[in-house]
């Protein structure tokens, strides 16, 4: 099991939805703030759900 450093995923997923909502896929801006109130848990199963490599948010 690795250790994932949470507040950096935090911020990616927050970059990578609030892009897509201002983007032209206003629905994303939900999923931005959704992601404040996530655990570590949750982050890191929504990444995957989004298709993002976990593996570039390990502490190494």
């Amino acid at each position: 099991m690795a250790t994932i450093d949470v507040d950096k995923l935090r911020d990616y997923l927050t970059d990578y939805t609030g892009t897509a909502a201002f983007g032209g896929f206003p629905a994303a801006l939900l999923d931005t703030m959704d992601i404040e109130d996530m655990d570590g848990f949750e982050l890191c199963r929504k990444a995957e759900d989004m298709g993002i490599d976990l593996h570039d948010f390990e502490v190494r």
